[in-house]
């Protein structure tokens, strides 16, 4: 049995055009980054990354990482690891080729410094001994210091 290589009915014919677009995307220089991103960050990283939207990820992984351990609300705190994790991702990148994305291997070295963060803050009011301040149904204020017992 030899089959038509051509249907003759024209309603089953696949004689559809193709409308989709086949243009690449255009990359943005770092000029376009998001205003949340410091400029101290975009400074460094465009020299690595030029994309806006590489940048922006990568300071997306920042914040990710700084909200996952409380420290969102130091800003200094949270730039100065963004820059010290990001020279440490570079030099990794720079010296062996086992790195195969980027962004989480970055995201890793920002939980490790966040974490230590997070448990030196831990320690520091630990060590401060100030003893709990409850506020009763009475609007009478007690302090309880559960070390010690007072």
């Amino acid at each position: 049995m030899d089959q038509p290589k051509e249907t003759n009915n024209l309603l089953k014919t696949n004689n559809q055009k193709n409308t989709k677009r086949n243009e690449a995307p255009i990359e943005i220089d770092h000029t376009f980054v998001s205003d949340k991103v410091p400029q101290a960050f975009v400074q460094l990283v465009k020299y690595f990354f030029t994309d806006a939207k590489t940048i922006d990820d990568y300071w997306h992984m920042v914040q990710v990482a700084a909200f996952r351990f409380e420290c969102d609300h130091t800003t200094e705190d949270v730039l100065s690891i963004a820059i010290k994790s990001f020279k440490q991702l570079v030099r990794k990148l720079k010296s062996t080729k086992l790195v195969v994305k980027p962004i989480a291997f970055f995201y890793g070295i920002l939980t490790n410094k966040f974490k230590e963060l997070y448990l030196n803050q831990l320690s520091e009011i630990r060590n401060e001994n100030k003893p709990w301040r409850y506020v009763l149904e009475t609007g009478e204020v007690m302090y309880y210091d559960w070390l010690y017992g007072n």
